[in-house]
């Protein structure tokens, strides 16, 4: 993939989207640990965002593992009626506004697992390829678990979904490639050491890369945030009308 390709892909203009006027300013900006005085300002500053948006990331990372692990809630995040799907959804939205590509993976992945759990498959192959497409191949071996577990995850929803044949060729892929079948399953993804890297989707027995996900998976992004604006927007309003 080269670097035009993923700053095609996951490049929106934040400009466009800062300006509408039904951009919750305040929500994202309390979303992202920050003071909603002065959000407007504050959402404008990209290295400020990006450092908060790390920091709600870890925190978001943590809340799940405490979760999965049936742990009490132990941050004020893991109390969000949205967590941990639509938050972790909301945060691979501003990840792909504010160009952090390095935050989207760990995420994305979490999200379509949720979305594989609850049965929602087309979302479940949406967000693993938006995890996919956020990995540079070879550069970061944490990063290449990743995407293979992501990959790993593909197979199971291509068995519900009615994908067998293209569910067993990628299966063969990852047993060539020495990949667990279950790698999805942990929630912090290693390699073996006899794996090879990520190869990029690239697959051996005439399968392409993908089937258009790129696109689909930026723009599944982009509708879960035009919904997410709304249903802030009403939220607030509401809370507004409640004072």
């Amino acid at each position: 993939m080269t670097d035009e390709q993923t700053s095609g892909a996951l490049t929106p203009t934040r400009d466009a989207a800062l300006s509408r006027p039904d951009f919750p300013v305040a929500r994202v900006a309390r979303r992202l640990g920050l003071d909603p005085e002065g959000a407007e300002l504050a959402l404008r500053d990209d290295e400020r965002v990006r450092a908060a948006l790390a920091r709600s990331v870890e925190e978001f990372l943590a809340a799940d593992d405490d979760r999965r692990a049936g742990r009490p809630p132990s941050s004020e995040l893991a109390l969000d009626p949205d967590f941990p799907t639509g938050v972790g959804m909301a945060l691979v939205g501003a990840a792909v506004l504010w160009e952090a590509r390095e935050l989207v993976p760990k995420v994305a992945l979490r999200v379509a697992k949720d979305h594989y759990e609850d049965g929602a498959d087309e979302l479940a192959a949406s967000y693993v390829a938006l995890v996919q497409e956020s990995v540079e191949p070879g550069e970061r071996s944490d990063d290449d678990a990743l995407a293979w577990a992501a990959q790993s995850l593909l197979v199971s929803v291509l068995q519900r979904g009615g994908g067998p044949a293209r569910a067993d060729e990628i299966a063969r892929d990852l047993a060539a490639h020495a990949i667990p079948i279950d790698l999805w399953r942990d929630d912090d993804p290693t390699l073996p050491d006899d794996s090879l890297a990520w190869h990029g989707g690239a697959f051996v027995g005439g399968i392409p890369p993908r089937r258009d996900e790129r696109r689909l998976s930026f723009e599944d992004v982009h509708d879960y945030m035009n919904t997410l604006m709304a249903d802030m927007q009403r939220e607030q309003a509401a809370e507004e009308d409640g004072i």
